[in-house]
């Protein structure tokens, strides 16, 4: 089964017993058409699962009956490495200000594409782990922890809604003080998924965001805007999508959010710039920052 756009394609197909004994650089070629140079590049990114695990041994033989994935991305291009703003750091927990324009982690054509790659490749040997997310197109604090212990409790901490995440965010039209509490849940068949509130939706959840007018943030004195009002948001839930599905309802979706109806811009104009938690040893107070500005917008 074979489906994308001509960037972006995907196969998946399971081994039959005839193709028993042949390795994954002879059996992917002759079922996708790619060639086995092809194979071998889209393997070392990690594009290539075999029974929903990565792969990236070209010599790896299947056996028959196990499901083999294939995910092409052309518009990958090089490895990205930058250095990525500090925000906080300590013997427990790193804070990041994450660029607009990169996953937060691995997609299904890669794992070296996305900014948890290129945080490892610079800090060689530091265990690190999510435990919360950015979209790609949203700059800002982004946490990570240095153990799987400290990792467990501020997870726990999101899911208690114990963690205050601000973000701000530029609409085309103006937005007064308000509160928005619809539930969120996924479009069917969308691909990539896409979420709404309202219509036949799939895992629908209860969602809520505080949003605020905001003067125009000093870093971008100079920037050419003239149609954008800025705004706080508070999202009060963690769903997907949750602040650009909640002004995409209310018919004032981000500028530069073209997936949900945004004006065009040069990226998406969400930056999570703030957030607040108990420190998951000292318990002590964090605020950690991130100022939205001219400098690291794009990756």
């Amino acid at each position: 089964m074979t489906s994308g756009s001509p960037q972006r394609q995907t196969w998946r197909f399971v081994v039959e017993p005839g193709e028993a004994g042949q390795r994954l650089d002879q059996i992917i070629p002759i079922r996708t058409g790619l060639s086995r140079r092809c194979v071998r590049e889209i393997l070392k990114v990690g594009g290539i699962q075999v029974n929903h695990r990565r792969v990236r041994v070209a010599g790896r033989v299947p056996v028959p009956g196990a499901e083999i994935r294939v995910a092409l991305d052309e518009s990958l291009g090089e490895l990205p490495n930058f250095i990525s703003e500090v925000l906080f750091e300590d013997e427990w927990i790193i804070a990041l200000n994450k660029p607009q324009g990169i996953p937060t982690q691995g997609t299904q054509a890669s794992d070296q594409h996305d900014f948890l790659a290129v945080v490892r490749r610079h800090f060689v040997g530091q265990e690190l782990y999510l435990v919360h997310r950015l979209d790609t197109g949203t700059s800002g604090v982004l946490l990570m922890a240095k153990t799987s212990r400290t990792a467990s409790d501020i997870s726990e901490m999101f899911q208690g809604h114990e963690v205050k995440k601000t973000y701000v965010a530029a609409v085309s039209n103006p937005l007064e003080q308000s509160f928005i509490e619809k539930p969120i849940g996924r479009v069917p068949k969308s691909r990539p998924a896409q979420y709404a509130c309202t219509g036949d939706l799939i895992d629908v959840k209860p969602a809520a965001t505080k949003f605020y007018s905001l003067e125009l943030p000093s870093g971008l004195a100079g920037l050419d805007m003239p149609s954008a009002n800025w705004i706080t948001a508070e999202p009060l839930t963690g769903r997907t999508h949750q602040i650009r599905v909640h002004l995409a309802h209310i018919g004032n979706p981000v500028i530069g959010d073209t997936f949900y109806g945004g004006q065009p811009s040069t990226r998406l104009w969400l930056h999570a710039c703030k957030l607040e938690l108990p420190h998951p040893i000292t318990k002590e107070t964090l605020m950690i920052q991130a100022v939205l500005n001219h400098e690291g917008m794009a990756v």
